[in-house]
């Protein structure tokens, strides 16, 4: 990798003084340097949380590590205990991730291509592990939503524009349209909802 150039070095000097003890100047490889200096949004995050870095030059990003996002948000989520601490969970994964994703790209390790899929796959994820939570959590306190035959009812999302074409960047705006099979009530809870009722609570919750 090519040095950095006279003015990026005098950026990068600017850089260093952000730098918490974790990251000692002398501790970062070359290729940690120029991404701490190209990309304000790997810097904040990991001055934020240096671990990440330590994360990131023992395990760099793979083109196909899209495909642990599932077992990995899994494990994270394993000691959530309330909505406030899902949320606070899925906001710092999705932190994290995208930080590997804009590594990766800063440094052209992986195509745009895989970038798109990566950020559109990411952002499933968390949107699959939101909704099942929640769901979860919403049949615990209402019941379950079912239809005329007592079979229950999920909630379905549908991924509309980029997201449904997987073509995600860091910047899109994601559009989801929520629906469910079939009309009905929850049962097993401790006042019986119309399936409208159970839906539109879920998602502004």
């Amino acid at each position: 990798m090519k040095p950095l150039s006279s003015p990026l070095q005098q950026y990068w000097q600017t850089v260093v003084e952000r730098l918490p003890e974790p990251l000692a100047e002398e501790s970062l490889s070359a290729q940690a340097k120029s991404v701490l200096t190209f990309s304000d949004f790997v810097q904040d995050s990991v001055i934020a949380h240096p671990e990440w870095l330590t994360e990131l030059e023992s395990q760099p990003p793979q083109a196909d590590e899209w495909q642990h996002y599932a077992a990995w948000l899994q494990e994270a989520l394993s000691n959530v205990s309330d909505e406030a601490g899902l949320m606070r969970e899925l906001r710092l994964f999705r932190r994290r991730i995208m930080v590997r994703i804009a590594w990766a790209q800063t440094l052209a390790l992986v195509t745009e291509e895989s970038i798109l899929q990566q950020l559109s796959h990411l952002a499933e994820m968390l949107i699959v592990a939101a909704r099942d939570w929640l769901y979860d959590a919403c049949c615990r306190e209402w019941g379950t939503p079912c239809n005329a035959q007592g079979e229950a009812q999920p909630l379905l999302i549908l991924g509309m524009g980029k997201l449904g074409g997987g073509e995600l960047n860091f910047s899109s705006d994601i559009d989801l349209i929520f629906a469910w099979p079939e009309h009905g009530c929850t049962q097993g809870g401790r006042r019986e909802l119309d399936n409208a009722q159970f839906f539109t609570r879920m998602g502004s919750g």
